[in-house]
């Protein structure tokens, strides 16, 4: 039976000429579990923020529980059915501690106090932020917040839970966490509505609706779609496995990990191919674009709130380089790259930034972070013009273009970013989708023509087309290190908890509780010197590798033990 249905639900936001929801209709039943996918813009937040009237829907277009949204009692009632987990986790984050966030709706419930304490506790156990529960939310890390915003919506017992990209800025071990949540929630019957770009966990769900520029454009299985031919068009990508697969040659199978196709593989075609690095650069012999000795940063020094965010790292970033910053949430890399931009100056130790100690008493700090920007986790936060064009605008005219100077560099850095500067220039920026807004201040800092780039999770939120043309914009960006005009070099660190895009940097370094325990090319880092204490995962091609690997020695060894065993034994035992 369902419990949210729409019917020909459409959506247009204040002062837009185009609809975000053009007539979709959808049934989803108790305890199902959907995935909904689209490119960047195509309706998926909005569908999800009429269902309990954040955005007031038509009338009648809209029902849970029996209950319509468009109404003032209607809402109330829908919210009660189901609680929603925001993209951007600061939009749904209310008190000052942590324990007190996840209690705030079962107090608004009336929930009993001892009933609270178990509820909130379990819920923070589930997403494993018990030792952070008398911390205040503002010092946790981006991924410790969206792990917070989970604990506050299933605290709450809804018979319904939409995850707006509630993994998007978690670390594997934390999203296999949450996705695991997820199977625990529909196992008791709740309904799981997942919004994810990330193909590997729609192809979990039962059913996966896709949008496309607000049109409810496919309603079905996951083999179904990704046995689609329209899935380029659509923005849309398969899954690691199942792409793994048909380049073997192998039929693809729904939901199957790399462990599991590495040994179906293994025994089809009899070898372990061998993993080829993709090729990456040989940084030149320069200077190091930043360099950190001994530093360390904490947070709210000499309270006691303080807290050690970075831990005596000692980093040097070859100029000309790429480098993947990983780590599980909280380990510091947001930290770090402040250290670098000198939004943050080390409490003890040293920290250059091209060059530049950042401490220093002259330093011109602002000429600083114009040369290697930072574009932050949530760019919604930084974001402050009232439209786009004005917004990548602001730096360069800061640096002192203007007139038609000004115009060519806003132009070149909205077109490499992908929001073409004659159809997004006038565009307000709070009616951009989350994966436009990262594009967005990604322009912005493309258009100071910096000598580096600083990127927090740069491909978190985006759809599979937009990360892959985002990544490879960060790669021509650094050039590979070539040598580019007046014998500039171009360098570009950047965070991410992608062990696929780690792989394709030049250099790839681990941070576990605020130090670097681990740097070096990804070949090494994620081969010989692997370490499951981490918390991380091999990219998928290391662990397809692996398991094919280890499956073919298994082969090899029992073949060589049968075929020396005795005869009675090949026969079965004795008589």
């Amino acid at each position: 039976m369902a419990i949210v249905s729409t019917d020909s639900l459409s959506y247009t936001y204040p002062g837009s000429l185009e609809p975000a929801l053009s007539g979709v209709s959808l049934e989803i039943d108790e305890g199902d579990y959907i995935a909904i996918v689209g490119a960047n813009g195509s309706g998926k937040s909005t569908f999800v923020r009429c269902l309990n009237g954040l955005l007031q829907p038509p009338a009648g277009a809209v029902s849970v529980a029996g209950a319509d949204p468009s109404t003032p009692d209607g809402r109330t009632a829908a919210r009660r059915v189901i609680s929603l987990v925001f993209q951007s986790p600061p939009d749904q984050i209310v008190a000052s501690v942590v324990e007190e966030d996840v209690a705030f709706g079962l107090e608004n419930l009336g929930v009993p106090r001892p009933a609270m304490r178990d509820r909130v506790e379990a819920a923070l156990v589930a997403v494993d932020l018990l030792e952070e529960r008398t911390r205040s939310p503002r010092f946790l890390s981006a991924g410790q917040q969206q792990r917070l915003a989970v604990a506050g919506a299933i605290a709450m017992r809804p018979r319904v839970v939409a995850f707006d990209e509630a993994t998007s800025m978690i670390d594997p071990m934390g999203r296999a966490a949450v996705l695991g949540l997820m199977d625990d929630l529909v196992a008791g019957g709740i309904a799981v509505i997942h919004v994810t770009h990330d193909m590997d966990e729609a192809a979990r769900a039962r059913r996966i609706a896709v949008l496309s520029e607000g049109h409810l454009v496919f309603l079905g299985s996951p083999a179904g779609l990704f046995a689609s031919d329209r899935l380029d068009a659509l923005r849309l990508a398969r899954p690691r496995s199942y792409s793994a697969a048909l380049a073997l040659g192998l039929k693809p199978v729904i939901g199957e990990d790399a462990a599991a196709l590495g040994h179906r593989a293994a025994a089809e075609l009899k070898s372990a191919p061998e993993f080829r690095q993709s090729p990456t650069s040989t940084p030149v012999d320069t200077a190091p674009a930043f360099s950190l000795k001994a530093a360390s940063m904490s947070y709210l020094a000499g309270t006691e709130s303080e807290r050690l965010a970075v831990d005596a790292v000692s980093l040097e970033v070859p100029a000309g380089s790429v480098v993947a910053l990983v780590g599980r949430t909280g380990s510091g890399k947001s930290s770090l790259l402040q250290l670098l931009d000198g939004l943050a100056l080390p409490d003890s130790g040293v920290a250059l930034s091209l060059g530049v100690d950042t401490a220093s008493r002259n330093v011109d700090l602002r000429a600083v972070r114009m040369r290697a920007p930072l574009a932050v986790q949530r760019p919604e936060s930084a974001i402050f013009e009232a439209y786009a064009g004005d917004e990548v605008a602001f730096g360069p005219r800061n640096q002192g273009l203007s007139g038609q100077t000004l115009v060519d560099r806003v132009r070149a850095a909205m077109d490499a970013a992908g929001l073409p500067f004659d159809e997004f220039r006038d565009r307000q920026p709070r009616t951009l989708s989350g994966g436009m807004k990262r594009r967005l201040a990604l322009a912005s800092i493309l258009s100071l023509d910096p000598d580096a780039l600083l990127l927090d999770e740069p491909g978190s939120a985006l759809d599979p087309a937009s990360r892959a043309e985002i990544l490879n914009l960060i790669h021509e960006y650094a050039g590979y290190c070539t040598v580019v005009a007046a014998g500039r070099v171009r360098t570009v660190v950047m965070s991410t908890h992608s062990m696929d895009e780690a792989a394709a940097a030049d250099l790839v370094a681990v941070m576990k509780a605020g130090a670097v325990v681990a740097f070096g090319p990804p070949a090494r880092v994620f081969g010989d010197n692997w370490d499951e204490s981490w918390g991380l995962d091999r990219p998928f091609a290391y662990q397809l590798q692996a398991a094919m690997s280890t499956a073919v020695h298994e082969a090899t060894f029992l073949s060589a033990a049968h075929s020396s065993a005795p005869a009675y034994v090949k026969a079965g035992g004795p008589a």
